[in-house]
């Protein structure tokens, strides 16, 4: 089997942007913009329409992660918080049926099977990342989701690589979630200590 080399550059800088982003890393940032150009240039070809939308929307969204990270919260860099659980949920099922929606217009205009999968990808992902960026511990649960359905897209398409890589995100998902609450309980240990 052969694997296209941009296929494979897409994987292995997107699979450095997320293990830099589970250990907080703002280079998680400026790896994951060069990642995404990357990723873009591959769904397109392969007429993933939604995808490739989701990657242009990824690029000012890490742009906009880095300098929240940086200085976005009162000047400062941002503690790991929790989100409010049902807002999250409601986000995730408004974002589910913008999906549906999208999904329609994919089905009317391109000839592609998966729609509501390519769609859910987008506007779950666009959920997921809005968390990180905020620097929200929910933010790995809903990549939980994005990862199912990338694991299905990727695998209907035939795209091997991303298929891995997505099932790797899949458990890197709760690594994720177990460090950053690990972080989140030794920042409030050394805010109570200043206090």
């Amino acid at each position: 089997m052969e694997f296209n080399p941009i296929e494979l550059a897409a994987t292995l800088v997107t699979l450095a942007c997320v293990i830099l982003g589970v250990k907080r890393s703002l280079w998680q940032f400026p790896v994951g913009i060069v990642g995404t150009a990357i990723f873009f240039v591959v769904v397109w070809q392969a007429q993933l329409w939604a995808n490739a939308a989701l990657q242009v929307f990824f690029v000012f969204v890490q742009l906009y992660g880095w300098w929240y990270w940086l200085r976005g919260f009162n000047g400062k860099r941002p503690p790991i918080r929790t989100a409010n659980r049902v807002w999250v949920a409601i986000s995730v099922a408004i974002a589910l049926g913008v999906a549906w929606a999208g999904s329609w217009a994919l089905t009317a205009f391109t000839d592609f099977g998966l729609a509501f999968t390519d769609a859910a990808t987008l506007s779950v992902s666009v959920v997921a990342q809005y968390l990180l960026d905020r620097k929200y511990l929910e933010t790995w649960p809903v990549w939980l989701v994005v990862n199912v359905a990338s694991i299905w897209l990727y695998g209907h398409a035939g795209m091997w690589l991303f298929t891995g890589l997505y099932v790797f995100f899949f458990f890197n998902a709760f690594w994720g979630w177990w460090e950053w609450r690990k972080a989140m309980r030794e920042e409030a240990r050394a805010a109570e200590g200043t206090a």
